[in-house]
């Protein structure tokens, strides 16, 4: 048991539902994946709610794909404390469709899911790499842009 854990369900909900913004990395039970696992996942836009996956490396799939190579994020362990070693963000996919009150009920039951928040200049990268992204529709794109880039007007860490 974590000491989260201890707090009641309200003190618990209102923190989920505080670090619930565009740029947070939450470590989730994905039924998306095939089969289900626990993946890091970053919340791109929340209304409407659409995440992108965290990879330790880059799959041979994407790597013989240069459109969808060049929307891998790299995330840097030594810039985010709650990572154990560097990683990508696979930007050249958008997950849709996700239940919020699923994930929201994960973070309840384990505020420890939260991680922390991409640093502004990570964020900034994925505005970059999603404005050109050719695997992504142009409502999504617009929605993430103005999501993330209002989040890194506030988010924490050198620019």
């Amino acid at each position: 048991m974590k000491l989260g854990d201890n707090f009641p369900e309200s003190d618990r909900c209102e923190y989920g539902n505080k670090n619930f913004v565009p740029g947070t990395v939450l470590y989730l039970r994905c039924e998306f994946t095939k089969p289900a696992k626990e993946k890091y996942v970053v919340i791109a836009c929340v209304k409407p709610l659409l995440l992108f996956v965290v990879n330790s490396s880059i799959s041979s799939f994407i790597e013989s794909r240069p459109d969808r190579r060049k929307c891998q994020v790299s995330v840097n362990a030594c810039d985010h404390e709650f990572l154990e070693y560097d990683s990508f963000l696979n930007c050249s996919e958008v997950i849709a469709g996700v239940e919020l009150d699923e994930i929201i009920g994960q973070l309840v039951n384990q505020p420890g899911r939260i991680k922390g928040v991409l640093e502004r200049s990570t964020i900034q990268h994925i505005v970059d790499v999603v404005r050109d992204a050719k695997t992504i529709s142009n409502a999504h794109k617009t929605a993430i842009e103005e999501a993330l880039s209002s989040q890194a007007l506030r988010a924490s860490g050198p620019a």
